[in-house]
């Protein structure tokens, strides 16, 4: 593959090549299309090792949105607002480095990279008679059951009390990264 055996492998770049490849129908690297499942996994263990399931990290990574989530759907089921102010549908693209904390932080991944134009879909229903609020979730195109729920039609107090643990506001994000920033400048990096 013309590296150097003392050279590190970037495997993020190896699987970023070979999905752009496959995805859009281009030739590829005899090498690299023999070990595309071992560069997809080896690129999931760095990732997830870089992560480390650590609460923190997931927190600097999807908190603001699952913040704006959160926000979003609890304007949609307050009763205060009124009818034409909420939105039928929100859309976010995002690229995987993304999606795969958004992922674990639902209790969803599944340990493969996401694929080019995957989706997640999140959508929002009240029960008809017992005017309570329910998440459905899916991702590419399969029923989930996310982190928290009892089943796919997950009630919304229990899923917005399970996200709790990752949401950041603003400015918890930019406070804790102005100290992540002030550290550095201490320890001279």
């Amino acid at each position: 593959m013309g590296i150097a055996s003392s050279d590190g492998v970037d495997f993020f770049m190896l699987l970023d090549n070979v999905a752009a490849e496959q995805a859009h129908g281009l030739p590829s690297c005899p090498v690299l299309e023999r070990f595309a499942r071992v560069i997809e996994q080896r690129a999931v263990d760095m990732f997830l090792y870089l992560q480390d399931g650590d609460r923190a990290c997931l927190q600097m990574a999807i908190g603001p949105f699952l913040h704006l989530l959160e926000s979003n759907l609890l304007t949609a089921v307050d009763p205060a607002t009124p009818p034409g102010d909420t939105r039928k549908l929100y859309l976010y693209a995002v690229h995987d480095v993304t999606l795969i904390p958004l992922l674990t932080t639902l209790g969803i991944f599944d340990h493969k990279w996401p694929p080019f134009a995957v989706d997640l879909t999140l959508e929002l229903y009240q029960h008809q008679k017992s005017k309570e609020w329910f998440v459905q979730l899916y991702y590419h195109g399969e029923g989930q059951v996310p982190r928290g729920c009892p089943d796919q039609l997950c009630p919304l107090d229990k899923f917005l009390n399970a996200m709790s643990l990752y949401i950041l506001t603003p400015e918890k994000y930019h406070t804790l990264c102005s100290q992540a920033q002030a550290t550095k400048l201490i320890n001279g990096e």
